[in-house]
């Protein structure tokens, strides 16, 4: 059967509150819900042989096409054979690029060469007799990203001109349209073989339980540059969401990374499925979580205007169309890079406004003044750093001469100077989304929405 996103295109339009359109989904459709095999979908295929014991067929189906390329997020490094596992402010671990032929258990995926950009490898597929293009894979336990070019002049390590996979669209299309914004890209999930892949990676797999839905919305926001006066939201509502229930839910707020939107955390993040199987196994409690769109706005210090936006507007407009909690104490935030430096923003700026703030592979913004105020503030709510131990931005490593910012080792050391407790996660990986899947899950099943005394001090060292 092909793991596949067509069991999400049955949605509905949604109307729902005052200057706001929504678009719903089941939110079956992370990196592959269980749906019925597609002609030119990818195949996903149990072998029992090595090196993984499972292979992926791709496929697209161009007849007229000269060439066809796939680009997959499948470079790997092997940790325990690099020269230095650790990135720091004068090294630059320097990943292997190893090839699925080549994957055993522990290796996981990272750009070749390691980058904050995602480079992965490009290969041409064959065509066949009857126009559709394949391209066959072994492939380890868990979410991978794939597009495809067609007819491109030169191999592309980039993402220009990159599309989609037409029988496993992203979430949002329904009947080939797509509601809201367009993804260029689709996602696979591979089951574990536990004779050659010991990781098990089930938690990022379709939930065999009930499923949330997803919600693309359009709201008003009065300044927005691009698109003028409106911005969108991707909303996720846990499986059984209750509006009636006597107690509200808790909201995560979700930030996406640079060069991302909205979307990006409900289709290559895989939240939704995260989100299904931490709620369906009792991991978490149900939550509602809010994916804002951070970009297009005016350019301010800081990032102030999206604060604004996000305050003023996002967080009552959530509190006035879902059933969820008004409380600091009951909202959390985290966000990946670029949204892990929106974390810091907040953090150090709006304190009072969240109870939890998880920062991925981001640090803190240079001068920090830790006066007694702010460190009082910051006593009274939970963080948490993690990031991938070969990140080039561990130690805010400067890429082309340019320092991106202080970095996650940085941020526990001034933190924790300064008398606040930080729970850490740092793990093998890039700047990449297997980083921030885990670091999700581990966000929310060790540090949101629980008693800051339950937070171990520090894991993964």
């Amino acid at each position: 059967m092909a793991l596949t996103r067509r069991e999400a295109a049955r949605a509905m339009a949604l109307a729902a509150g005052a200057g706001a359109s929504v678009v719903a989904a089941p939110a079956s459709a992370s990196a592959g819900g269980q749906g019925q095999r597609l002609k030119d979908g990818p195949n996903v295929r149990r072998t029992g042989k090595g090196p993984t014991g499972y292979e992926v067929t791709f496929r697209y189906r161009a007849p007229k096409a000269r060439r066809v390329q796939l680009k997959g997020e499948w470079y790997f490094e092997r940790p325990t054979a690099l020269a230095r596992r650790l990135t720091d402010p004068d090294h630059l671990a320097e990943t292997q690029g190893l090839l699925p032929s080549q994957w055993k258990p522990g290796d996981v995926p990272a750009p070749h060469p390691n980058s904050t950009s995602p480079v992965w490898p490009v290969v041409d597929m064959a065509k066949g007799r009857d126009g559709v293009w394949t391209y066959t894979t072994p492939l380890p336990g868990g979410v991978f990203t794939y597009g495809f070019f067609v007819d491109a002049d030169a191999d592309d390590t980039t993402t220009t001109g990159q599309l989609p996979d037409p029988a496993n669209p992203a979430w949002n299309v329904v009947g080939g349209v797509v509601r809201g914004r367009a993804v260029d890209r689709s996602q696979v999930y591979v089951p574990s073989d536990p004779d050659f892949d010991p990781a098990d990676m089930s938690w990022q797999g379709p939930s065999p339980g009930p499923r949330g839905t997803l919600r693309y919305v359009t709201y008003d926001s009065p300044g927005h540059v691009t698109p003028a006066d409106q911005n969108y939201l991707v909303v996720y509502t846990p499986p059984g969401y209750d509006a009636r229930r006597s107690t509200a839910y808790p909201t995560l707020y979700l930030s996406h990374g640079g060069g991302e939107n909205e979307m990006g955390w409900s289709t290559q993040g895989d939240m939704a499925d995260i989100l299904d199987n931490l709620v369906n196994g009792g991991e978490v409690e149900p939550m509602v979580v809010v994916m804002p769109n951070a970009t297009g706005y005016a350019a301010s210090t800081r990032e102030q205007l999206h604060r604004t936006d996000l305050i003023e507007r996002i967080i009552p407009w959530v509190e006035a169309n879902y059933h969820v909690a008004r409380t600091a104490d009951r909202r959390a935030y985290t966000g990946l890079s670029a949204g892990g430096m929106r974390t810091s923003y907040l953090l150090l700026g709006n304190t009072e406004q969240f109870g939890y703030y998880g920062i991925m592979s981001a640090g803190l913004p240079p001068g920090v003044d830790f006066g007694d105020d702010l460190v009082a503030a910051l006593k009274k709510v939970s963080v948490y750093v993690g990031c991938g131990w070969q990140d080039p931005i561990n130690p805010g490593f400067a890429l082309g001469g340019t320092p991106l910012h202080r970095g996650p080792f940085r941020a526990v050391r001034d933190l924790t100077a300064a008398g606040v407790h930080v729970t850490t996660a740092f793990v093998d990986g890039g700047h990449e989304w297997h980083v921030w899947r885990i670091l999700l899950r581990d966000f929310l099943t060790r540090v949101a929405f629980l008693p800051a005394t339950s937070a171990p001090e520090s894991w993964g060292e």
